[in-house]
């Protein structure tokens, strides 16, 4: 059954024309009639696309982000600095936070039908490709969507730093100071980030001449982890001279357990994180780490997004990766 204007004004209780002026986005209509209306033309899935156009007739564009939201600075920091490339690019940002992975689906299309959205940035590590092709089949086909985080073989357009360019200016920083012999703390291997950062490291490590990765530990990107990783790194009868570290938290927490063992960092080893988060600076030593730019990740998203809104029929490259840079402290 084909839902009308009538429709809606029926559930309203506004007018055919003042629905017709909301829908449109055209003449003042109150707050609370626009959101009323907006609301209805949603639950009785009146054509996606027409409600769009009333919204982008004013000028604004509303954007969602959906995450995983785990607890820590990384998630402060990613939404810091998306919530500022939001303000700057003109866009209205919703942060939607998923809490059961179990049911993340079924949590995304209810956020969807009660929130009026032009588009959705997706930001869920989580999800393998298989969880990305179930949610392409579900969310309406009008809906443009980015992913921040990347799969192999991404099923929509992402955008995302460049782990591999990350491991080997990493690799590069820690040679140049002169070291031989390293180790590396890696993310989760299933993950295509970790295993970009990982490849970006020992590419160029093994291709120098007289320099080696003696030791490797798979870790989860938190902060037990790191300590974990310590605890096998004391057992090693020759231990490497520098150890990258393939997010700031393990770092951190690799870094406090070397501490309280006695080592000194940098002058009996050398440590460099990824991310350049905020306990790089509050750390002693003060922690060198590869810097990922969330605002700047948020403004080329956001961009991206635009075009996708307001120019449909234009195809985006379905990858596209943002530089990262070194920030060298104390630590290496």
């Amino acid at each position: 059954m084909k839902i009308t204007m009538q429709d809606i004004a029926n559930a309203t209780g506004y007018s055919i024309s003042t629905v017709s002026r909301v829908l449109s986005g055209s003449g003042k209509i109150s707050d609370k009639a626009h959101k009323k209306i907006f609301s209805a033309a949603q639950k009785l899935k009146y054509p996606v696309s027409r409600i769009r156009s009333a919204e982008r007739n004013k000028g604004t564009l509303n954007i969602g982000l959906i995450t995983d939201f785990h607890e820590g600075e990384f998630y402060a920091s990613l939404f810091y600095g998306f919530s500022k490339a939001a303000k700057s690019t003109g866009v209205r940002l919703s942060l939607i936070s998923l809490f059961d992975p179990t049911r993340s689906q079924k949590e995304i299309l209810e956020y969807i039908s009660e929130l009026y959205i032009d588009g959705l940035i997706l930001f869920i590590p989580e999800f393998s490709r298989s969880d990305y092709e179930q949610l392409e089949k579900i969310l309406p086909k009008e809906l443009p969507v980015i992913s921040n985080a990347l799969i192999e073989n991404p099923v929509f357009t992402t955008i995302t730093f460049d782990g591999y360019s990350g491991g080997h200016t990493a690799a590069q920083h820690l040679i140049g100071r002169g070291y031989k012999s390293f180790g590396m703390i890696k993310g989760p291997f299933t993950k295509a980030e970790s295993r970009f950062r990982y490849n970006g490291f020992k590419d160029y490590v093994t291709r120098q001449n007289d320099t080696h990765l003696v030791w490797e530990f798979e870790g989860d990107f938190n902060y037990n982890t790191g300590v974990e990783a310590f605890e096998e790194f004391k057992k090693l009868d020759s231990k490497p001279r520098a150890v990258f570290v393939s997010n700031d938290l393990m770092c951190h927490g690799f870094m406090e357990a070397a501490r309280y063992q006695g080592i000194k960092v940098p002058d009996d080893l050398a440590v460099i994180g990824y991310d350049d988060l905020p306990m790089c600076v509050h750390s002693h030593p003060l922690i060198s780490s590869i810097k990922t730019d969330f605002e700047k990740l948020g403004s080329v998203t956001m961009n991206a997004m635009k075009e996708k809104i307001l120019n449909p029929d234009r195809q985006l490259g379905i990858l596209s990766l943002i530089p990262v840079s070194l920030a060298a402290r104390k630590s290496s």
